[in-house]
């Protein structure tokens, strides 16, 4: 890759989708290049859900994937936990609520079997954190220290990741979701890390020359786009598999990538909530170096009055409210978060969005364009990743 082209890359996309703050890095057979728009290329960012898969890594260190948890019932084993395939509802409130002493994790896993079942294992691939931090936990009690600890010694340390930690980044949030308040620590197996580019890139280098690899990147759910493994999503890029995580949380959005028989891996970090935009484009300039191709745009499908009426209503789970009805050829839908301490009802969203499938839909309209929606049982939406219930 032409490093004045990477840098080109990330100053437009910074400008177009208005982000303060953005530092991306590729790694193509252990040769890296970095660029940075707004700050320097080793500035330390929340990397929120790319904490997925090292709490992923440091399981398979600690945790038989075929055990049961000892808190969900007994078919709900750890590779559903972190496959997101337990069934398990997405959230539990408000985290915060918890503290921040070393008891705040075991706080939140004792409430976990109140939290709402939605489905049995495997049936639906729904996107849980609750799933995540029942595996920091159970990552815990196999160690015989906290969940921090025995990722920093088993995972951070032996990879010499020193920028990555449990504290703060040295750029502030902005944009949609900007949260100033420190981030839980119930939460942290879920999304508590912060890290830079650099660091990202040495994580990724190791997880393509380790063979254990392989099973976070075995198929075991199915979300709207692509398939998920243990910690990674998986989707194909000009005919070559790639696997990676986004992350989004307080006014951060971040990306890791890796394309195993490329040997290449691309970080991107941001300060914005329209930072995965910016990262979008800049993936793209990637994946033209490395497979020779940008991501595939999926063409319309044409439905019938019938099949749009059938999955419009309104849909609710723990964090959202969502409103679906028929715009001419396709659907608009309005989202609205909630907040998870008040339950009160925050920012509306609303984008229309054009079929895909049978029942799926990609949005067209602004910050949420090229997200997908899709209804993968009667009765149900699965919005933002996230199975949310028919109830009007």
């Amino acid at each position: 890759m032409i490093e004045a082209d990477f840098q080109r890359a990330c100053e437009a996309a910074a400008e177009r989708w208005e982000v303060p703050a953005v530092a991306v890095g590729s790694s193509l057979g252990g040769t890296r290049e970095t660029a940075a728009v707004g700050c320097g290329a080793d500035t330390i960012f929340r990397i929120a859900s790319i904490t997925k898969p090292f709490t992923a890594s440091l399981a398979l260190a600690l945790l038989d994937l075929e055990d049961p948890t000892g808190v969900w019932p007994d078919d709900v084993r750890v590779r559903h936990l972190l496959s997101h395939t337990s069934g398990f509802d997405c959230e539990c409130g408000d985290l915060a609520r918890f503290g921040d002493g070393d008891d705040a994790l075991a706080a939140v896993v004792r409430e976990l079997p109140s939290v709402r079942r939605w489905i049995r294992v495997e049936d639906v691939w729904s996107y849980a954190n609750t799933g995540y931090w029942l595996t920091g936990w159970l990552c815990g009690q196999a160690a015989g220290e906290s969940y921090e600890d025995a990722l920093a010694r088993r995972v951070l340390a032996p990879l010499r990741l020193e920028a990555t930690s449990f504290g703060e980044a040295a750029v502030g949030g902005t944009g949609h979701g900007a949260e100033t308040a420190g981030y839980p620590r119930a939460r942290r197996p879920s999304g508590g890390l912060v890290s830079n580019v650099g660091d990202l890139l040495q994580f990724g280098e190791a997880l393509l020359g380790d063979e254990r690899t392989a099973v976070l990147c075995t198929v075991h759910g199915k979300p709207p786009g692509g398939v998920y493994g243990l910690g990674f999503f998986g989707e194909r890029v000009g005919g070559v598999d790639v696997w990676g995580h986004g992350g989004s949380y307080g006014g951060f959005q971040s990306s890791l990538l890796l394309v195993p028989s490329r040997g290449a891996v691309f970080a991107g970090l941001t300060n914005s909530g329209r930072g995965a935009q910016a990262l979008r484009e800049v993936e793209d300039v990637f994946f033209e170096r490395v497979v020779g191709s940008r991501r595939a745009i999926p063409s319309t499908v044409e439905l019938d009055g019938a099949s749009l009426d059938a999955v419009a209503g309104s849909y609710s789970n723990s964090d959202l409210r969502a409103t679906v009805v028929v715009d001419g050829p396709g659907l608009a839908l309005e989202l609205v978060e909630l907040d998870r301490a008040t339950g009160a009802p925050g920012e509306v969203v609303s984008t229309r969005a054009r079929a895909i499938g049978p029942r799926t839909f990609e949005c067209l309209d602004g910050d949420a364009a090229r997200a997908r929606f899709d209804f993968p049982l009667p009765g149900f939406a699965r919005i933002g990743s996230r199975l949310a219930e028919r109830v009007a």
